[in-house]
């Protein structure tokens, strides 16, 4: 009895996680199978990856991680994905079938109200056509109107009944307010711009009441701190900010020209509005953390030093800190390992085959337009300093060789273009931190590194190779 055999597993999941209520206990444990799977991992995102686990071959999993907040978190297994709100100490089981995942999907254990609404209301956004962004914003002005406010007043009215009927955590429900208050007004305020740009048209004849939703965006209380998990609110306060800093900058011409005039006006924005400590906290934090992940400590260091002194949230701060010293072994001074790539020729090839040059890195990847973007930047720099010690190195993190390969060909792109295998998971990215490409590195000519996270080719890079020549 397959039915019989699912539930006992889960009675014997639930009774092993139970005891939450005796003591505070941050672990999460999310545990279930999949029929039909072809997926080889669980993974959970709140943000950015916090969890991943194996899926074994006969499609179960259990993935147990730890966490103090109560919000949505989303789960991914292979192309199939979907919310859960979880709680500190919560246990999930979770079954379904990947041939038919929609309609299979079944959750057990805590919040089982919350996560089948959820589920539910993922469901309707996608069949009420609110997940096709692309033409929700290309339709007349009405025909979005109406469309937008019947998937709300629907979402609502489903919200209100679920209240009456189930003893529902009152913090999904603030959650679930928050978004049908708020992701409206962030759907009007983005508008005007998409419906311009798919219609081919100028945004200043789009038919729409921007001064009403201009209004309502100046007049948004920006000091809920009670609301910082709710995404819709978070994106609203951050596009006023973005409007404030657009403003700063041009009436500050000197910020147009100056390296760091993004980031001070940024921050001279968020102490304007941002009134709430707590809110200015978080969303000093947000930008921080952003910049630290992707670029370093060495080029958000004023930005930290200036959160680490007006910042009164020393929870943010320890993570701040925490995350800097995941930097600490690719700091500039540290001896680089010598990894081994394949080149254009099928050959292997060393790092330590460039020693005596200074090494400038471009980590790229075939599908990546950012990436392309940079290569006139990079051909123009490398012709530059042809007669100098310097070795202009691109290494692909595609998947596979083969788009590499085609692409290298077909452009004539000539130099050293190597191959590093694994992609995101290859010894290079995974010893640099790379989480977003195209990310540069300059090494000293003994393989020291300079700068773990360098300035492109279109930016302020040749100062610093100059320096080291």
């Amino acid at each position: 009895m397959k039915n019989s055999s699912i539930l006992w597993s889960f009675l014997a999941f639930f009774i092993l996680s139970c005891g939450k209520q005796e003591t505070f206990d941050p672990k999460i444990i999310i545990a279930g199978k999949l029929d039909n799977t072809d997926a080889k991992e669980i993974n959970i995102y709140l943000e950015q990856e916090i969890a991943v686990a194996s899926v074994e071959e006969d499609g179960s999993f259990r993935v147990d991680f730890e966490s103090e907040s109560t919000e949505n978190y989303y789960v991914r297994a292979g192309r199939e994905g979907f919310n859960l709100f979880l709680s500190p100490g919560d246990s999930v089981y979770i079954e379904a079938n990947t041939n038919d995942f929609n309609e299979s999907l079944k959750f057990h254990g805590d919040h089982l109200a919350e996560n089948t609404f959820l589920f539910e209301r993922d469901k309707l956004f996608r069949e009420s056509g609110m997940g096709d962004m692309m033409t929700l914003m290309g339709m007349e002005k009405n025909a979005y109107f109406d469309k937008k406010d019947e998937f709300f007043a629907t979402l609502k009215s489903r919200l209100e009944e679920l209240e009456l009927q189930e003893e529902i955590d009152k913090n999904f429900v603030k959650l679930e307010e928050a978004y049908i208050n708020y992701q409206p007004l962030l759907l009007d305020s983005q508008y005007p711009m998409y419906n311009a740009y798919l219609n081919k048209i100028p945004q200043d004849s789009v038919d729409f009441p921007k001064e009403e939703v201009k209004e309502k965006l100046a007049s948004l209380d920006l000091t809920k701190d009670d609301l910082l998990k709710s995404g819709s609110y978070k994106a609203l306060i951050d596009r006023r900010v973005g409007e404030e800093v657009s403003e700063i900058m041009k009436q500050d011409t000197t910020l147009r020209g100056s390296e760091d005039g993004y980031e001070k006006a940024r921050f001279l924005a968020m102490d304007k509005l941002l009134k709430n400590q707590t809110v200015k906290d978080q969303f000093l934090f947000d930008y921080i953390k952003s910049n630290l992940e992707y670029r370093g400590p060495i080029h958000v260091k004023s930005s930290y030093e200036k959160f680490i002194a007006e910042n009164q949230s020393p929870e943010l701060q320890a993570k701040l800190e925490k995350i800097k010293a995941k930097w600490d072994p690719i700091m500039p001074g540290q001896q680089v390992p010598d990894f081994s790539f394949v080149n254009i020729n099928g050959e292997e090839v060393n790092l330590s085959d460039l020693r005596g040059n200074l090494v400038y890195i471009d980590i790229w990847a075939t599908w990546c337009g950012p990436c392309i973007a940079e290569h006139p930047h990079w051909d123009k720099m490398k012709e530059e300093y042809k007669d100098k010690d310097v070795s202009f190195l691109t290494v692909s993190i595609d998947d596979s060789k083969e788009p590499w390969e085609k692409m290298v060909k077909d452009k004539n792109m000539d130099g050293l273009q190597w191959f590093s295998a694994n992609a995101w998971k290859s010894d290079l990215a995974q010893h640099f931190m790379v989480n977003a490409i195209p990310r540069f590195l300059l090494l000293d000519k003994e393989g020291k590194i300079i700068d773990p996270s360098a300035d492109r080719p279109s930016g302020d890079i040749r100062k610093t190779v100059d320096k080291y020549l």
